[in-house]
């Protein structure tokens, strides 16, 4: 069996980018002893470096803004700028590292909309709630807040968050280490049970949070997939978060965490949070049917955004897969 060309291989195959966590710990220490803009600093000759020696990031920074610009009609972005997005990559990664240090205050968050209001004071009444979100921006800002009670409730909220941990294991050792809070209540996919079922609905019933990332297919089940028109072209997403949203029945909110100016030394951050207005109240037999609807409501959110903050996107891989009719093609020509 030959080895997969890198743009044939699902994200979960990547090798993680930081082998050891001593770079990191290194920064840590740094965030000791120099203000933020001085670590920013720190973002660009490492996103360089990146950028210089990383030819899989290049490719498929350029492969993302290619279609982003082919679906906004060479809109967005200005210009295909690998470097840009990548240097973005290495900003957010420090961002990351401020929320759990609680550097990071939810006062100086922009806002947008009124959703952000409602899902607050449906948690103020102590309701619970599912949340959507992405790895376009920092995915990690609701959730560093949340350990330093700085959500805008009054009382504490409770999050747990579903994701997959062994791909980015040594950053998450690292954030341990930074707040022993960052690995509490967060749940491997393999590992959900009915029992994790149980759990998380008891959580939401308590007046907590559940969060998932939908624009990853899982590592296990690549074969249950929702494949959407995502920038122009088909793409795959995982079914299995949309279905544990119908199985929890509770109200499901679109979250992102994005920086105002794509590079700058001074961020400020904007959260934006859109509630779904697809019901979860459905019937059995309706629930594929609603499935599609919360995927397809959820895709064009992600749409929304990603044309926004274009450089914001963090999926270093090859997010549309080519499926096996454009692989033949692909290789018949090879052989021509």
């Amino acid at each position: 069996m030959t080895d997969k060309k890198e743009e044939e291989l699902h994200w979960s195959e990547e090798k993680e980018v930081v082998s050891s966590n001593k770079p990191l710990k290194f920064l840590l220490l740094l965030f000791k002893f120099f203000p933020r803009f001085v670590l920013h600093l720190f973002a660009f000759p490492v996103g360089f470096f990146y950028f210089i020696f990383s030819s899989r990031a290049r490719i498929e920074c350029r492969r993302y803004q290619k279609q982003l610009r082919l679906f906004s009609n060479g809109k967005e972005p200005p210009r295909i700028r690998s470097s840009v997005q990548i240097i973005s990559f290495c900003l957010c990664v420090l961002e990351k590292m401020e929320g759990w240090l609680g550097k990071i205050q939810y006062k100086n968050l922009i806002s947008e909309g009124e959703d952000l209001r409602f899902l607050i004071e449906r948690l103020e009444k102590g309701e619970g709630a599912v949340l959507i979100g992405s790895h376009l921006g920092n995915i990690e800002l609701l959730r560093s807040l949340s350990s330093f009670n700085r959500t805008g409730v009054k009382r504490s909220v409770p999050v747990t968050a579903i994701m997959e941990v062994k791909s980015t294991e040594q950053f998450n050792k690292t954030l341990e280490e930074i707040n022993p809070g960052s690995a509490f209540n967060v749940i491997d996919p393999e590992n959900i049970t009915p029992d994790t079922m149980i759990f998380l609905q008891e959580e939401i019933e308590k007046g907590g949070l559940v969060v998932f990332a939908a624009d990853r297919t899982s590592a296990r089940s690549r074969s249950r997939v929702l494949r959407k028109d995502f920038l122009g072209k088909p793409a795959d997403f995982p079914y299995g978060v949309f279905l544990l949203c119908f199985l929890l029945k509770a109200p499901v909110y679109y979250v992102f965490g994005l920086r105002s100016k794509t590079l700058t030394l001074f961020p400020k951050n904007y959260m934006f949070v859109e509630k779904s207005s697809v019901s979860l109240n459905l019937p059995r037999q309706k629930r594929e049917e609603g499935i599609e609807m919360l995927s397809d409501e959820f895709v064009k959110t992600l749409e929304k955004y990603v044309l926004r903050f274009p450089y914001q996107w963090y999926n270093f891989y090859n997010f549309w897969l080519m499926n096996q009719d454009e692989k033949e093609e692909k290789d018949n020509k090879g052989e021509k």
